[in-house]
């Protein structure tokens, strides 16, 4: 794995653990509090920033591929496992009691919030507009 996936890793990783407390604070003020809330928030931002760095391994390979055919064979098999991969999490996360299924799939989605509010904290993602 290369510093940058690594580096982009921890950022994802630390967005989904934010965005996970920030929900189950909304939760605990709304709804019924409880450890599967909790337990769900983890079973799904695991899954997801698992997801993340199984899409960045994925990208670095076919970076380095020379026949594009082979590449893009390479990228549509790994998006197909990583959403069967997502399909099962979210599978087992209704079937196994103590996980909130609920939350286990709201958190598959931080990763994505995580990407679309980065560049409000990292200067490096802001897009530079107007005349330099």
């Amino acid at each position: 794995m290369s510093d940058v996936l690594k580096k982009e890793a921890g950022y994802i990783a630390a967005g989904t653990v934010v965005l996970s407390a920030l929900v189950q604070i909304v939760w605990a003020v709304f709804f019924k509090y409880d450890l599967s809330v909790f337990l769900g928030g983890l079973w799904g931002g695991t899954f997801a920033v698992v997801n993340f760095v199984l899409m960045g391994l994925t990208v670095q390979k076919v970076a380095r591929e020379s026949d594009q055919m082979a590449a893009k064979r390479r990228m549509q098999a790994s998006y197909q496992m990583r959403m069967i991969l997502i399909i099962l999490a979210t599978v087992l996360a209704i079937i196994v009691p103590g996980i909130s299924w609920v939350m286990a799939v709201i958190s598959l989605f931080f990763p994505r919030l995580t990407i679309l509010v980065m560049p409000l904290f990292r200067p490096d993602l802001r897009k530079k507009g107007g005349k330099d």
